[in-house]
């Protein structure tokens, strides 16, 4: 009975359920038609716009419809709007303009810096002082800028760091160009500065991962093999999940990453709500040293980047157990962005 009441939506999506792939497409498709779309905006993010925690514990469940919440770039007229769309009607709900803000990084912004950092002959003159003449093994790595100080007029603002590519099988992350950043204003699309605090030498290394560049491999550890004679000691249906006493809801937001809903537990034949939703709010890597090419690096790896979309597939006996039971959410990443 237990069981029974914790799967209450299993005969139709979870309110909670993660947004899927065709949802994501409906989304964009009616931000798309509205008459308030401009043309050339990017999509930050689309995911989940969670129903209100007290429509999910109603003691009497109503039908609750599933929308997505859309985060929308304007970077021409430096604007942002935070859009809600009703996945079953296709309507907008809601669109705001939110003043003074910017999202995070957006794929398409990686593609966007270096074309621009590239044709700054400023930049050019710092990399032939390096010895580096064609630019095109130059790869740019875009980052959300720190403190700008008295640089932030509002333009969407980016900083580049580089690093060189030898040859298609070098990892170009062996090679970082350090003494250069380059400050770039993806609004204006032109390049602030250039800062240049002198040639560091690039390692000559070959930066691949096999025996050759790295020295001989460990030996693999021995087969380790986990038997489950009569199964799993699990359910699951859909993402809720019961197992011995403990109930839980999953899932996946392209900027959170892995979210818990409705953890409880089942103490003397009756749930008992131990928390409503569990998620990592921000994660926070300030590098602490005091040298302009690193000083102003202190990524907020959720809100800038989101940890979500930049997970990766992970491999049965490699990543986890053989037994392990592996849940899909591609469509939920992958399409996070989109134009």
């Amino acid at each position: 009975a237990i069981a029974a009441a914790s799967f209450a939506f299993a005969d139709k999506p979870h309110p909670l359920a993660s947004i899927t792939a065709p949802e994501i497409d409906s989304a964009v498709k009616a931000v798309k038609s509205s008459p308030r779309f401009v043309e050339g905006s990017l999509f930050a993010i689309v995911s989940l716009h969670e129903p209100a925690k007290a429509k999910v514990l109603a003691t009497e469940p109503v039908p609750i419809p599933r929308e997505a919440f859309v985060v929308l770039l304007d970077r021409d007229h430096n604007k942002t709007h935070e859009v809600i769309v009703d996945l079953e009607t296709g309507g907008i709900r809601s669109w705001r303009t939110i003043a003074g803000v910017q999202p995070s990084v957006v794929i398409e912004e990686y593609v966007i810096a270096p074309e621009i950092v590239k044709a700054d002959p400023r930049w050019q003159e710092a990399m032939r002082k390096r010895g580096i003449e064609d630019f095109d093994k130059v790869k740019v790595d875009a980052w959300a800028p720190g403190y700008l100080g008295e640089m932030a007029d509002g333009s969407r603002i980016v900083r580049a760091i580089f690093f060189y590519k030898e040859n298609e099988d070098s990892n170009w992350y062996s090679r970082p160009i350090e003494g250069v950043v380059a400050m770039i204003n993806l609004t204006k699309k032109q390049v602030l500065e250039v800062i240049d605090t002198g040639v560091v030498p690039i390692s000559k290394a070959k930066g691949s991962f096999d025996e050759k560049s790295v020295g001989p491999l460990r030996a693999a550890p021995k087969p380790l093999q986990i038997v489950q004679a009569q199964g799993v000691g699990f359910e699951l249906r859909g993402q809720e999940v019961a197992w011995d006493n403990w109930r839980f809801h999953f899932g996946l937001d392209p900027r959170e990453g892995l979210v818990l809903h409705r953890v409880r537990y089942v103490d003397g034949g009756k749930e008992r709500s131990v928390l409503y939703r569990a998620s990592l709010s921000e994660m926070v890597v300030p590098y602490g040293d005091a040298d302009p090419n690193w000083s102003w690096r202190s990524a907020f790896d959720v809100g800038e980047y989101g940890i979500g979309r930049l997970a990766s597939p992970i491999a049965r006996g490699v990543d986890a157990p053989e037994n392990a039971v592996y849940v899909d959410f591609f469509g939920v990443l992958t399409l996070a962005d989109v134009s």
